[in-house]
């Protein structure tokens, strides 16, 4: 699932880097300004939504540190629990 969404963020900046040198293209001209501004807002975006499919989910890293914690709190009691023994 990870490397899925990984090549859909890659695929979603590349999309956005086309239209982001498309905007700049269409605002050279005087009479395409307002669709090239456009087209760059746009491409802004995309680089942020490929950004957020690169990045983990919140719900991945609350697990990860639910089971990090977990682990502390088991190597805790063990330790505790062989000094109480001593």
């Amino acid at each position: 699932m990870r490397g899925l969404r990984a090549l859909a963020g890659l695929l979603v900046w590349l999309l956005a880097s086309l239209l982001l040198v498309l905007a700049i293209v269409l605002s050279i001209t005087i009479l395409l300004l307002p669709v090239g501004l456009v087209l760059g807002f746009v491409a802004i975006r995309l680089y942020a939504v490929g950004l957020r499919l690169f990045l983990p989910r919140g719900r991945d890293i609350e697990k990860g540190v639910r089971k990090q914690a977990r682990r502390w709190w088991k190597s805790t009691r063990s330790s505790a629990r062989g000094l109480a023994k001593r």
